[in-house]
C-alpha cells in the first residue's frame, strides 16, 4: 500500500498581485511588450518546496503532494475517512480539522508536524520515524 504524504502549504495568494506568473497580464496591455518583474519566492514557499524536494529524492516509494489550506474539498474528507479508522467519528472530526492548518504535515491521513517549526530536514525526520511505525 502506497503512503500518501501531504503537505499543506501555507496561505499565499499566487493570484494576489499581476502579472506573468500569476496568469494576470492586465499590467502589460497598453505596453508593446509583456514586462515580468523579478519575482521574490515566500519564505514559506520555499520551505515546504525544500521539504517537497527532499522527501521525493530521499522517499522515492511516497506519494507527496502539495495541496493548499484552502483546498477544504479535498483535505476534510481524505483525512477524515483516513483518521476515522483509528480514531473514530469525533477523533476523525477533529484531526481532520487541524489538517486545514496552514504548513500541516499529514501521513495517511494522520497531522503529525508543522512546516515551519519542524524545517525541511525535520519534516523529513518526522515522516521516515511516522513509516518506520
Amino acid at each position: 500500500m502506497t503512503t500518501h504524504v501531504v503537505l499543506v502549504r501555507p496561505w499565499a495568494d499566487a493570484q494576489a498581485g499581476s502579472g506573468c506568473c500569476s496568469g494576470d497580464t492586465r499590467e502589460a496591455i497598453a505596453l508593446d511588450a509583456p514586462v515580468c518583474r523579478v519575482h521574490e519566492t515566500p519564505a514559506e514557499a520555499q520551505v515546504v518546496g525544500r521539504a517537497y524536494r527532499l522527501l521525493r529524492d530521499r522517499l522515492p516509494d511516497v506519494d507527496v503532494q502539495i495541496v493548499s489550506v484552502s483546498n477544504t474539498a479535498y483535505l476534510l474528507p481524505t483525512t477524515y475517512r483516513a483518521a476515522r479508522r483509528r480514531l473514530g467519528r469525533a477523533g476523525a472530526l477533529r484531526a481532520a480539522s487541524r489538517a486545514t492548518t496552514a504548513g500541516a504535515v499529514l501521513v495517511d491521513g494522520e497531522r503529525i508536524g508543522d512546516i515551519a517549526d519542524l524545517g525541511p530536514e525535520g519534516v523529513l525526520v518526522a515522516v521516515g520515524n511516522r513509516l518506520a511505525r
